[in-house]
């Protein structure tokens, strides 16, 4: 009795959380979530005069999604992404866009190349599922590749109409104007801005600082699990690190030339325009 109670409570949480999330921000692993929510996190910290930084996990005893002084009840997730046996074609606009109609959205998306080096170097060196295998071979791969980040942002701008607000942000133009598009940010949230709080905001979220942080294991962890925001390996290995590289434009130094060629001709043909990454991107 007291497991089938457990279990309708959980239920009953997680419907309760859904319905008092007011935006979502949604993406595919390794493209800038984990940037953005530090980032809005330490800003929200500041404006609130809060004694840590709010990673957008938690909920109270009823569930509900937590709310702070300024700003919608937010969270951040990668639903309905899977790594299992959950393959492109398992994506669809029911699982995909639906759960998310009554909703604020902001999508993420970063060169899916780059993306995908990120994940690539993530199982190699930060998630013990015993990976082995070549970059080609994960981007093939119809679990972890690269059709599946295609189905997943097609779905979106075919269907991104249908949530109540859309906002597109691109992790290189974060990587090019952090500052700007971090108040972009702020004004689509209808989040007041304090020029001060923002400048700290951001620049305590740069590539150093943020690897600073890391390495300190000092960084602040998701109420929901206690695990840190940053989930590092080997500290003495660079490529084990969370904060990694941030490169735009790094799968170059992973791909040969052919392979490039012809994984941007793939991205020209499956890609929507929309989402700016045509060659001769980024």
């Amino acid at each position: 009795m007291l497991n089938h109670r457990s279990a309708i409570t959980r239920v009953l949480r997680r419907l309760n959380h859904h319905r008092t999330t007011e935006l979502t921000f949604v993406a595919f692993p390794k493209t800038g979530s984990t940037w953005l929510r530090y980032m809005l996190g330490r800003y929200i910290e500041m404006v609130c005069g809060l004694d840590h930084v709010p990673l957008f996990d938690a909920t109270d005893a009823l569930g509900r999604c937590e709310r702070f002084c300024v700003g919608p009840a937010m969270h951040f997730t990668h639903r309905p992404l899977l790594w299992d046996t959950q393959r492109a074609d398992d994506l669809s606009y029911r699982n995909v866009v639906k759960p998310f109609e009554n909703q604020r959205v902001v999508l993420l998306i970063r060169h899916p190349l780059d993306a995908l080096v990120s994940l690539w170097m993530q199982r190699l060196h930060r998630v013990h599922d015993g990976y082995k295998g070549t970059l080609l071979e994960m981007i093939d791969d119809p679990v972890w590749g690269i059709e599946k980040f295609f189905r997943f942002y097609d779905l979106w701008f075919q269907h991104r109409g249908r949530v109540k607000d859309f906002l597109l942000v691109r992790y290189e133009d974060m990587r090019a104007e952090p500052l700007q598009v971090f108040k972009g940010i702020l004004d689509h949230l209808k989040i007041p801005q304090d020029d001060e709080k923002v400048r700290l905001a951001v620049s305590s979220a740069d590539f150093d600082s943020m690897k600073k942080v890391e390495m300190s294991g000092n960084a602040p962890s998701y109420s929901s699990s206690g695990y840190s925001i940053f989930a590092s390996g080997d500290k003495s290995n660079a490529d084990a690190l969370h904060v990694r590289r941030g490169q735009v434009g790094g799968f170059a130094d992973h791909l040969d030339p052919a392979d490039v060629e012809r994984l941007r001709t793939l991205i020209d043909r499956r890609l929507p325009g929309f989402f700016g990454y045509a060659s001769p991107s980024p």
